[in-house]
Parts: C-alpha cells; structure tokens; sequence
C-alpha cells in the first residue's frame, strides 16, 4: 500500500453550507436533538452524492452526523459513524494525522455510552480494530474496551449488566 499524503483539512465551513449548518447549530441549540440528526445525515448524503464519500467535506458532515447522533441518544451511531469517518480519513490523510486520531478516541468516547449489548459487541469489535490500526495496541483504552466486551460476552450476567452501564464521556466535537 502506498503512503497516503498529508491533506490540508479545512476548519471553516464551505460559504454554500454556511447557512445549513447555522440552522443545524440553532436547532441543536433549541433541543431539537432528532430534527438536527436528521438535517446533519441529510447534508452528508448530499455532499456524499455531489463531492464523493471520502471529499472532506463529505467526512467533515459526518462528523457532525455522530455528534448529532450521540446528543439525540443513539452511541452506537455515532460510535459507527466515528469509525466509519476514522476509517475514511485513514484512506486520505497521513496515518499519524490529529483528524484521524480525534475520530479515535470520539469513536472510543461513544461506544462507552453504548448499554446495548448486540450494539456494543459490533460497535466495540470495530473500534478495537480501529484503535489498533491507528495506535498498534499501545493505546489506553485497547485494554479497559477488551475487559468491557469480555465482561459483555461472557457468562456472568452480573457483570455483562455492570458492563453495559454508560460510562464514557461526550464526543470532542462541538456544534
């Protein structure tokens, strides 16, 4: 595989999008948690549809897609969304780049709000081959992920229930 080359990835929002993502910010803003998901996925399938899946400013909305997702209460969204989106990144931009690392750990961030088991195994099984891909196994949360679907999987009920509580943090990003 060849190396992939470092991409400038841009902060400002594109000035066509500007208004759409105003409206979505002011939407969040209004606890309009499941409106401004809807609003988000539907910026990102456009821009999917007119620039590409892996244009940037395609992965920049899904972003905002899993940030979306996490306020209105769906972790293993957002826990998806965030891998998908590293994933993506990882095909474009320098393995070590922040953009990729960031999507990580919001990746790792969300699956910890995951309580549903199904939803939890396959969101986890994917993160840990993620955070391996970006970190090796040198990553903190590597060993805590693999004791929480172990616990989830295995045979005491006890501690899948443990397990399955909510225990992480929010997502990095902010509307």
């Amino acid at each position: 595989m060849s190396p992939a080359v470092a991409l400038p990835v841009p902060a400002a929002v594109p000035e066509f999008l500007a208004p759409r993502i105003e409206d979505l910010r002011r939407t969040l803003r209004a606890g309009q948690r499941e409106e401004a998901l809807k609003a988000a996925r539907a910026i990102s399938d456009e821009l999917a549809e007119s620039h590409g899946p892996l244009h940037n400013y395609t992965l920049h909305a899904l972003e905002f897609v899993a940030f979306c997702a996490q306020l209105a209460g769906y972790p293993a969204m957002a826990t998806e969304v965030t891998v998908y989106t590293a994933t993506a990144w990882q095909r474009l931009l320098d393995a070590k780049h922040r953009q990729i690392r960031r999507q990580a750990r919001n990746s790792a961030a969300s699956w910890l709000t995951v309580t549903n088991a199904p939803d939890a195994v396959r969101t986890g099984t994917a993160l840990l081959a993620l955070l391996q891909s970006v970190y090796g196994k040198d990553h903190p949360s590597t060993p805590f992920i693999e004791r929480r679907l172990n616990a989830i999987t295995g045979p005491d009920y006890d501690a899948a229930e443990h397990a399955l509580r909510a225990s992480g943090p929010a997502l990095l990003a902010s509307p």
